[in-house]
């Protein structure tokens, strides 16, 4: 039977995904061409999951803007953005509602007069979804920024997929630095214009968000001949290790990472805890990794979206554990109740269904955490432990 009312989707539009790719870049705009309630819904999301999104603008569509066309208002809109803000890049947005009607906001961008490289993107939410947002809209940064390269820097890499800054990423970069590695740029978080155009230098791409980022270190490897390798993200010491031994292998150095450095180990945690782990497909195979090496199954595991996901996942972990890939909420609750989970990892939209049924609650998905490399894995390990003594 077909659902025709879903309640709470677990996923959101392709402008949504076209924001978040692009919200991190330094010294940027974000102009979305559409009625004033798009900019403000997604920008309230992003703030509420702990984003701090770049200056996003809205032409804020009217009525007569829908029926009579609004292409030299969105003119207009950029040229006034680059001389008022002095950006680097702006970025042009279409919607739902500009995207019906038929504006063309990637001819309307290139007629534009700025001094800022501006880049007109289709991101109209009937035509596809985040994650078609995220990739597409990776994808043409690296079509229209990143420049063929003149030299190549045989220790430099770059990290594909990775939209949110903080703690994570410093730990990344920190941890690459142990072998000799110097992480060039990062498409996007927290990115410069000049990162992105000098992409090409990079000896190797690493692929930390397959379904984000598989087209654009596609489209670098045709465009720069920059091979990419695709890496979980390394939650916990063992994947750390993986990964470093990974990256040393693609870049043919040696791995070797100075055991002084290296965080003491520590008792499991979560034997006898009944977790559920909750969010994108990236988090939610590295944490159920992590939670296997510290002596704990997930009773369940809800994944956003599949991007083969699942059949990892169920190789992975036994027959009493639910794997469920774009659950409706009823089904969620369901499988927790069914589990008798009693801590869930998982972001933001978990927290009122945690608070509901009386369960433990650690966000992990929403950069508040760091979750990566040894540091990280020594910071949930003391989060985890935390929440076994709390509850007795």
């Amino acid at each position: 039977m077909t659902t025709r009312a879903v309640r709470i989707p677990r996923g959101t539009c392709r402008l949504f995904g076209a924001i978040k790719a692009l919200s991190s870049i330094k010294k940027s705009v974000i102009l979305v061409h559409g009625p004033k309630g798009c900019v403000y819904h997604i920008n309230y999301i992003l703030g509420m999951r702990g984003d701090r999104p770049s200056q996003i603008y809205s032409t804020c569509l009217d009525e007569n803007d829908v029926i009579f066309g609004a292409e030299e208002k969105l003119k207009e809109a950029i040229e006034e953005l680059d001389s008022e803000l002095g950006p680097e890049v702006i970025a042009v947005l279409s919607c739902c509602a500009s995207s019906i009607i038929g504006e063309d906001v990637e001819r309307i961008a290139e007629d534009a007069t700025t001094d800022a490289r501006v880049i007109g993107i289709a991101s109209g939410g009937f035509e596809g979804d985040f994650r078609t947002g995220y990739s597409e809209t990776l994808k043409r940064l690296v079509e229209e920024l990143v420049e063929r390269p003149q030299t190549v820097d045989p220790r430099a890499v770059n990290l594909i997929g990775l939209l949110r800054g903080g703690p994570d990423l410093r730990e990344l970069r920190r941890i690459l630095g142990l072998i000799g590695v110097r992480v060039n740029a990062v498409l996007t978080a927290n990115a410069t214009l000049a990162e992105i155009r000098s992409m090409g230098s990079a000896a190797l791409n690493i692929l930390v968000c397959e379904p984000a980022g598989k087209e654009a270190a596609e489209c670098l490897l045709e465009k720069c001949n920059t091979p990419y390798i695709t890496e979980e993200l390394p939650i916990g010491h063992a994947a750390t290790h993986r990964f470093l031994e990974d990256v040393a292998e693609a870049l043919g150095i040696a791995a070797g990472v100075d055991t002084a450095d290296m965080p003491p180990q520590h008792a499991a945690p979560l034997r006898h805890r009944r977790v559920a782990v909750i969010g994108g497909p990236t988090r939610a195979l590295s944490m159920t990794r992590f939670l296997l090496e510290h002596g704990s199954e997930p009773a369940v595991i809800v994944v956003d979206f599949d991007a083969e996901t699942k059949s990892r996942l169920e190789a992975l972990v036994g027959a009493e554990c639910a794997v469920l890939i774009e659950p409706e909420q009823e089904e969620i609750v369901q499988a927790l109740k069914e589990r008798h989970v009693d801590l869930i990892v998982g972001g933001m939209l978990e927290r009122p269904i945690a608070a509901a049924l009386g369960i433990e609650h650690l966000d992990i998905m929403h950069g508040s955490q760091k979750t990566v490399g040894f540091a990280g894995a020594d910071n949930l390990i003391r989060a985890l432990a935390k929440r076994k003594d709390s509850d007795g």
